[in-house]
């Protein structure tokens, strides 16, 4: 019988091999063949592997023998991990893979999420974890990895409970690999990113629709950290030919180390500046921080001004010292650009609750952020304030006029 594609099974063979096992069953069932990887770097295997643990380690770096001997359970992982990153990437590359599921408790889920992440945008990923109701950023990192928590444990085979579980995994990711879709975008147009917050969010929708009312394609993402990583990649991928950057609020968290929007990766502001493309950036969400429920504040920032956003995310005012090391930051960013770079401000608030009488307002904070960022900034980098809040038609106006008059400037 003709197979209709082959899915990748990542699990630790000496204690979840049954669990394999049984999906490699069904998948044949289903008309599918499986590549079993064992990333499991102790103890025999309880099903015969297609990719032993020996050759994940080895793909990582080191004989697994020698990696086991160090003893270092961090190290250990973070091999494995890398090692079978680098056998999916060459299993895509040749074609030889449709999907990939991983499963797995807390070693698992980081060996699986390593592996995952090092494979494209669209591609087919789910994973099955003991620890998936649990904070998974991360393993998920920026990535588009569907999770799902099998909520008994894997001891002893499988179960009632997660039999269930990974016949649904098997059946998403077979229905991925059947119906889902790549990143494809329109070679007749160009690609611009905008990023948003709820803060910024009116900005950013009408942005958007300007900017696709001129014929480009666009991508807003969402600055929760994770969604500003995501586009940095995309960008160094070169999906992205335009920046709008209208809420840079991850250089804020980055810059302090601190709040849950926090990059997923280091390095915000700095793919569009290497890669040339042009970029309009502002101030949107500079002036504040973002963490969870109110206790969830540490204890350093709680005598700060405080605005809830929801009950479970908390909106922390920056201090002034803070706001000037940000604008230097983004400065010495910006200033390693290649391409066509200005930055637009809004003298009226850098977001809804940053307006001059919202909770969040500071009007001392934003020129102490200003007279950084303009002190630093390189003379070949133009700031342009404007008499008008970020969310008013005439400010996301003036910085989609720049950006296109950037975008044909450079034959874009």
């Amino acid at each position: 019988m003709t197979r209709k594609g082959n899915i990748a099974i990542l699990a630790a063979l000496d204690t979840k091999g049954g669990e394999a096992a049984s999906m490699r069953k069904l998948l044949e069932s289903l008309g599918y063949s499986a590549t079993i990887v064992d990333i499991g770097p102790l103890g025999p295997p309880l099903v015969r592997p297609d990719i032993a643990n020996e050759e994940v380690a080895r793909r990582g770096g080191m004989e697994l023998p020698a990696l086991v001997r160090t003893g270092e359970r961090g190290r250990i992982m973070e091999t494995m991990g890398k090692g079978a990153s680098a056998l999916l990437s060459l299993l895509f590359s040749e074609g030889g893979i449709d999907g990939v599921i991983g499963l797995g408790g807390n070693q698992g889920t980081a060996v699986s999420a390593m592996a995952m992440r090092g494979l494209p945008f669209g591609f087919p990923k789910y994973l099955v974890s003991t620890v998936a109701s649990g904070n998974i950023r991360p393993y998920v990192g920026d990535r588009d990895i569907g999770v799902v928590f099998s909520v008994a444990d894997f001891l002893g085979g499988e179960n009632p409970v997660t039999a269930s579980v990974l016949a649904n995994a098997v059946a998403a990711v077979i229905g991925m690999a059947e119906h889902g879709g790549r990143i494809v975008t329109d070679p007749g147009k160009r690609t611009i990113a905008v990023t948003a917050l709820g803060n910024t969010e009116a900005a950013a929708s009408r942005a958007v629709r300007s900017l696709g009312g001129r014929g480009f394609q666009v991508i807003p993402f969402h600055a929760s950290g994770a969604g500003g990583s995501a586009m940095e990649d995309l960008i160094g991928e070169g999906i992205i030919h335009g920046l709008l950057d209208l809420t840079p609020h991850e250089l804020a968290e980055e810059v302090v180390g601190a709040g849950i929007y926090m990059p997923v990766k280091p390095g915000r502001l700095t793919a569009a500046g290497a890669k040339g493309i042009p970029q309009v950036v502002s101030t949107g969400g500079m002036e504040y921080l973002c963490f969870g429920t109110r206790g969830s504040i540490p204890a350093k920032w709680r005598r700060r001004r405080i605005y809830m956003h929801n009950p479970f995310n908390a909106n922390v005012k920056m201090s002034r010292g803070e706001m000037a090391l940000a604008g230097k930051e983004m400065a010495r960013r910006l200033n390693g650009s290649v391409g066509p770079t200005a930055v637009f401000v809004p003298r009226k608030g850098w977001s809804v609750y940053g307006a001059p009488g919202g909770p969040l307002h500071d009007e001392a904070g934003n020129r102490e952020f200003l007279k950084a960022l303009k002190t630093h900034l390189g003379s070949g980098i133009a700031v342009e304030e404007i008499d008008a809040h970020i969310n008013d038609a005439v400010f996301v106006d003036a910085c989609v006029d720049r950006l296109v008059e950037f975008m044909k400037e450079g034959g874009t």
